[in-house]
């Protein structure tokens, strides 16, 4: 014999427990899916900091003649607004670059000198003191003890105003 199937409901019980279950799983799906945005807006953030980060470097050249330059160069991904350059001879601020020059002994006519505080695009370089003529060449150990009085830190900034230092001599 078989047996009719019968045609009552669930009972109300079962049914309530379902849709819980349900609406508990989709507001876990929905967390899960708020934590991961959250987390990808972070990283997202701390990799455009990271894009236009800049580095600035200092370079000497010299040449054979005795003909020097000392350039300051942004060798990062985004410009750097300096705000600050510390500029001292002996331990003694300056006020500028061409005041340094004066204080070591340099003759200002012979040197030539540049402003630091600035904004550097990138791949940028500017003269922070060079010879400027035949008669301003100096010897290597000349320039050493010139260059070993000297001390310069430039303070800067990314353009997320993210803080940074370069020392540029001492």
């Amino acid at each position: 014999m078989t047996q009719a199937p019968s045609n009552t409901p669930a009972p109300q019980g079962r049914r309530w427990a379902t849709l819980t279950a349900i609406r508990t799983r989709t507001m876990v799906v929905s967390v899960c899916a708020l934590v991961a945005t959250l987390w990808q807006g972070y990283a997202i953030q701390k990799h455009n900091r990271l894009m236009v980060q800049p580095i600035l470097d200092t370079e000497l050249n010299t040449e054979l003649d005795g003909s020097w330059v000392l350039l300051v160069q942004n060798s990062g991904l985004g410009p750097a607004r300096v705000t600050r350059a510390d500029i001292l001879v002996d331990n003694k601020p300056q006020p500028s670059t061409a005041a340094a020059a004066k204080a070591l002994g340099l003759d200002p006519a012979c040197m030539g000198s540049g402003s630091l505080v600035h904004f550097y695009r990138v791949n940028q370089r500017q003269m922070v003191l060079s010879s400027a003529g035949p008669d301003c060449r100096l010897s290597t150990e000349k320039l050493g003890a010139v260059l070993k009085r000297l001390s310069i830190t430039l303070h800067y900034e990314s353009l997320y105003g993210d803080p940074a230092v370069h020392q540029v001599l001492r």
